[in-house]
C-alpha cells in the first residue's frame, strides 16, 4: 500500500541515522591564528619568508604602523595582540622593559651564522628576544680614480685627501656629514671607535649597560688631541651636511666618503671607480668599527595568552634563522640591508651591498636603550663643538673638554632618571 511504512522498517532508519552521527568526523574549532605585525611595505617580505600555516595555525601578516609599537601594545586589546612584530632592534629595549617581548633561543651555532653583532641587537637584560633579519653598517667608500691605492692607515687618508684638495681636484677632503641627527652619530663613529671610544659598554650577558659610559675613556682621552689636528687642518668640519657630504662626492669633489647601504642606489650612477671598505687604522691597537642596525622578529607575551608561543617561538628560532627564510625576505624587502644569516648574504646579487657588510664584519650593535637617545644627542654635539673649522668663531671647543662634558651630561641625565 502506498505511503505504508512497517515499525520495523521505521526502526531500522532509525537505527542507520544514529550510526552515521556516531560515524561523522566531530566539528573542531579552527586553531587561533598566528598574527605578525609588520610596518608598511614589508608584508611581501614576511609572506615570503615565513610559512602559510603552522602546526594548523594559519600564520597571518598584517601591516600597522610600528611607529609607537611600545604604547600601542600596552593600551591595546589582548585579543587583536599580535604574536610576532617585525622591528628595528633599537626598539628591543622598550619593548622588553615594557614586559612586552618573549626571550628566545638561538642555537650557538645559529647565532655564529647570524654573526654576533646582529644577535647583540635583540639582548636585553640576559635574554636574546629576537632574529635579525637585514642589517645596516656604515662604511669609507673612496674614488678609485683620484685614490687609485687604498690608504692602509688613517694618517695616509688625511694626507691623500689634503694634497688632492690643495692641487684644486677636490674642494671637500672627507664628505663626512654631521647633522645633528642619529645618521651623524653613526657616520662618526667608526673615526670614534678608532680612536679608543665607546658610547655603553656591556654587561656579563652581552647586553647593552647604560652605566658603562665610554664617551670619555682613557683610551679616548689619549687619543682626542687627533680630533683637534684634524679640525685645526680643515680635514672634518661640522659645518657639512650630510647632503652636502653625498653630493661632494657624487661629484667627484670629495675623494673619501662615509656612506651607508641607502646610498648605494646613487653610487651605481657615478662616471668613476670606487670602493667600498672598512676606515683604516688611526691608532696602534684600535679598531674602526661601525654601528651595526639590526631588523628582524621578536615573539611578544601575548603569544603566551594566545595559545601560540611554542608555534611563534619555533619560527622564530627555526624557521626565520635559515638561510632560505633569510633569502627570501631580502629578496621582497624595501630595506637596503644584507641578510643576517651569512650563508644567505654571500649569495645576494648586490656586491655593493655585500662590501658594505664586509666592512661591518666588526661592527658593533647599535645600542637598544632607551638612553642611547641622550647619549647619541651629546656625542654628536661634541663632535660638533670640536671640529668648527680653523677660523670658526666661536672657536673649536678642544675634544678633550668637548668630550669630558659629553659625558659629565650622560652621566647626569643618568641620574636624573633614576
Amino acid at each position: 500500500m502506498r505511503g505504508y511504512r512497517s515499525p520495523l522498517a521505521a526502526i531500522a532508519a532509525a537505527i542507520v541515522f544514529l550510526a552515521s552521527l556516531v560515524a561523522a568526523p566531530a566539528v573542531v574549532a579552527a586553531e587561533r591564528d598566528i598574527v605578525v605585525w609588520v610596518p608598511k611595505g614589508f608584508k611581501p617580505a614576511a609572506v615570503a619568508a615565513l610559512p602559510q600555516s603552522l602546526e594548523g595555525h594559519r600564520v597571518r601578516v598584517r601591516v600597522r604602523d610600528m611607529s609607537n609599537l611600545t604604547e600601542r601594545l600596552l593600551s591595546g586589546s589582548v585579543a587583536s595582540a599580535p604574536d610576532l612584530v617585525f622591528i628595528d632592534s633599537s626598539s628591543t629595549g622598550s619593548l622588553a622593559a615594557a614586559a612586552l617581548l618573549s626571550p628566545v633561543e638561538l642555537r650557538r651555532s645559529t647565532r655564529r651564522t647570524l654573526g654576533s653583532a646582529a644577535v647583540d641587537g635583540f639582548r636585553y637584560g640576559f635574554n636574546i628576544h629576537g632574529v635579525p633579519m637585514q642589517t645596516q653598517n656604515v662604511a669609507l667608500v673612496t674614488n678609485a680614480d683620484l685614490v687609485p691605492e687604498a690608504p692602509k692607515t688613517f694618517a695616509q687618508l688625511r694626507r691623500t685627501a689634503l694634497r688632492l684638495q690643495r692641487s684644486g681636484a677636490v674642494t671637500m677632503p672627507l664628505a663626512l656629514g654631521q647633522d645633528p641627527t642619529v645618521p651623524a652619530a653613526e657616520a662618526l663613529y667608526p673615526l670614534f671607535s678608532g680612536l679608543g671610544g665607546f658610547i655603553f659598554g656591556t654587561n656579563a650577558g652581552g647586553s647593552i649597560d647604560p652605566t658603562k659610559i665610554g664617551i670619555n675613556n682613557a683610551a679616548f682621552q689619549k687619543n682626542s688631541d687627533r680630533i683637534d689636528a684634524w679640525n685645526s687642518l680643515g680635514l672634518i668640519n661640522s659645518a657639512i651636511s650630510q647632503e652636502q657630504a653625498r653630493e661632494a662626492f657624487l661629484a667627484g669633489q670629495a675623494p673619501f666618503w662615509i656612506a651607508s647601504p641607502t646610498d648605494i642606489e646613487a653610487l651605481m650612477g657615478v662616471s668613476f671607480r670606487y670602493r667600498i671598505s672598512t676606515v683604516p687604522r688611526i691608532v696602534k691597537g684600535q679598531t674602526p668599527v661601525p654601528l651595526l642596525r639590526s631588523y628582524g622578529f621578536a615573539v611578544t607575551t601575548f603569544a603566551r595568552q594566545h595559545g601560540v608561543l611554542e608555534e611563534a617561538s619555533s619560527l622564530v628560532q627555526g624557521v626565520l634563522p635559515g638561510a632560505r627564510a633569510q633569502r627570501a625576505f631580502y629578496d621582497a624587502s624595501p630595506l637596503v640591508g644584507l641578510p643576517a644569516n651569512a650563508n644567505a648574504a654571500a649569495n645576494v646579487p648586490n656586491r655593493q651591498l655585500i662590501a658594505f657588510g664586509a666592512a661591518g664584519s666588526s661592527a658593533v650593535a647599535y645600542p637598544n636603550i632607551e638612553q642611547w637617545g641622550p647619549a647619541s644627542i651629546a656625542f654628536v654635539g661634541a663632535w660638533r663643538a670640536s671640529t668648527r673649522g680653523p677660523d670658526a668663531d666661536p672657536a673649536a671647543v678642544p675634544a678633550a673638554e668637548s668630550f669630558a662634558a659629553a659625558r659629565s651630561a650622560v652621566r647626569q641625565g643618568l641620574a636624573g632618571g633614576r
